[in-house]
């Protein structure tokens, strides 16, 4: 929905990485979030945690991912 704010630096980070310019360490942190399943949670069991991976680390790897598909079944043998 907001690709046209930032697209152009998203596409220009992911393709850096790509190249090895940059490192993939600081873009491969996950963040867990403590969501309520309650309202008013008073106990750390009325919370669900999840894990926010960053998106910039997806958009790479699946590059990559991708990329590896095409070419894989001519270096592995059957």
């Amino acid at each position: 929905r907001h690709w046209d704010m930032c697209g152009d630096e998203v596409t220009s980070v992911v393709m850096r990485i790509i190249r090895g310019e940059e490192s993939s360490e600081s873009i491969n942190d996950t963040v867990l979030v403590l969501i309520p399943k309650v309202m008013n949670p008073s106990l750390l069991t009325q919370f669900r945690p999840i894990s926010l991976c960053n998106v910039l680390y997806k958009i790479a790897s699946k590059v990559v991912a991708n990329r590896l598909k095409v070419i894989l079944p001519d270096i592995i043998s059957d």
